[in-house]
């Protein structure tokens, strides 16, 4: 098993990390030949990394994480990630004990939790696919910074739901229900339980409720009253400006994202912890 080790590299700390982690595997690997090599690389150059490993680690925040997710999704590849930003809510493992983690994930000491992801495709108004991107928290569309209100018409299903005055709307996976979906008034949702969730962003007058989806769903978004500054955004990584006439459409994808958990705890406790952590880390 080839371990590949993906950081920030805007943080010296991840980089720092990631050596430590590339040496314990190496020492690892003197005692268990089920590590058969490491590779170490930046998120933003990692596609050699990405090509060599049987196994994905990274390191970092949820962002990073979902970057190295993404690519991980390509190869079929279970993923893990040391938390070194601020909530982590993605990232299993503290940066605390790297020796034991690498000595069960060479062992097999872990199970395996697959996390669905939404398809996002986006077309322009002859119906040409401008986007096309895989999500595993969310999709968003809305509006620039400064731009006015904007008039979003959600379909779901086929079925028309509404025309929402708004800054925007989150598409949301399970998994993605933590992140500005939640920021934004929608639910918490449990692992476990494969939904779509749909929250308008500052919706205007009371029609602002979200909306929890079948996961079989597709969710249509286009604009009511055509806006000077929108756009798609997938993951908080992956953009495009939303033209005249775009439509976009976030439905199942068939596919999951693997995802390493050891010893997993209680999902609410782990909540409560990690707003802990950040109130802490804020105030600092």
């Amino acid at each position: 098993m080839v371990i590949g080790i993906i950081y920030d590299e805007n943080k010296a700390e991840c980089f720092e990390f990631a050596k430590v982690l590339e040496a314990t595997s190496r020492s690892v690997k003197e005692s268990d030949h089920a590590i058969t090599g490491v590779s170490v690389s930046g998120v933003s150059d990692c596609a050699k990394t990405v090509s060599e490993a049987d196994l994905l680690i990274s390191v970092g925040g949820d962002g990073t994480f979902l970057k190295t997710a993404s690519m991980a999704l390509s190869r079929d590849l279970p993923v893990c990630g040391f938390n070194l930003g601020t909530l982590g809510l993605l990232t299993e493992f503290e940066h605390d004990n790297p020796e034991e983690i690498i000595r069960r994930l060479a062992k097999g000491d872990y199970v395996i939790e697959d996390r669905h992801v939404l398809r996002v495709q986006v077309s322009d108004a002859d119906g040409n696919i401008v986007f096309d991107e895989y999500a595993l928290n969310d999709c968003v569309l809305e509006r620039g910074t400064l731009a006015k209100l904007a008039y979003v018409t959600v379909n779901i299903g086929g079925a028309f739901v509404d025309n929402y005055p708004c800054n925007g709307i989150v598409v949301a996976t399970q998994t993605g229900s933590t992140a500005y979906s939640m920021s934004s008034g929608g639910p918490i949702v449990e692992p476990g339980n494969d939904v779509i969730v749909v929250t308008p962003v500052c919706a205007h007058f009371t029609d602002g409720r979200p909306i929890i989806a079948r996961a079989d769903s597709t969710v249509t978004l286009s604009m009511r009253i055509e806006h000077e500054s929108m756009y798609v955004s997938v993951d908080g990584h992956k953009n495009i400006k939303f033209g005249k006439g775009f439509v976009c459409r976030c439905m199942p994808s068939g596919m999951s994202v693997r995802v390493i958990r050891m010893d997993p705890p209680n999902f609410y406790e782990v909540l409560r912890q990690k707003a802990e952590e950040r109130r802490r880390k804020l105030a600092r």
